[in-house]
């Protein structure tokens, strides 16, 4: 096997399907892991080099930062070499909120600010709030959402009727008020 810090070297993993799995992974480069279903592609990715990963990268935290952070045990392989950060970007529906970014949801914008907070240095005059929701970095009209929510009166309400009469068009809110008047009229 190869020493060379151009690959990640797996020695021995034995995680569920694998069995003795020894191999070298390039560094750098676009790699595809494929096989059929139960062959150990998410065993050897996600169970091995993703959670030794993780734990690496939660060893470099203090004592204090590691009480709040998940608790990951080795995984089943005698020896990973030269790994670094990994994240995963798992096959999940994007978020319905409209503050949901690539940076989001894969969770590199975590370490991004974490990054940033340590490395970064504040330029003259400027605040730097390492957070993407600050009131600073926000949008006035929108309030950082991408859009402005705004009720057209005219179309949600008749002002020439009274609430019993059907003042609000709204549908839900429509059958509602219907619900409610029907069922205190009943004798």
């Amino acid at each position: 096997m190869s020493t060379t810090k151009d690959f990640i070297i797996v020695q021995n993993a034995h995680t569920n399907n694998l069995k003795n799995l020894s191999l070298e992974i390039p560094k750098h480069k676009v790699v595809a892991f494929t096989g059929v279903s139960g062959s150990g592609k998410s065993s050897l990715l996600f169970d091995t080099i993703y959670t030794e990963a993780q734990r690496q990268l939660i060893e470099t935290f203090s004592t204090f930062a590691r009480t709040f952070m998940p608790k990951l045990s080795r995984p089943d392989v005698d020896d990973i070499l030269n790994l670094s950060t990994s994240i995963v970007i798992d096959q999940k529906k994007m978020g319905n909120n409209l503050r949901s970014t690539v940076g989001t949801v894969t969770e590199v914008n975590t370490y991004l600010r974490l990054l940033y907070s340590r490395i970064g240095k504040p330029a003259i005059g400027a605040s730097f709030l390492f957070s993407f929701n600050h009131p600073e970095g926000m949008c006035e009209h929108c309030n950082g959402l991408g859009k402005k929510a705004k009720i057209d009166l005219d179309l949600f309400l008749d002002q020439e009727k009274s609430i019993r009469e059907g003042a609000i068009m709204h549908p839900h809110l429509r059958w509602a008020v219907l619900w409610k008047r029907s069922s205190t009229s009943v004798v």
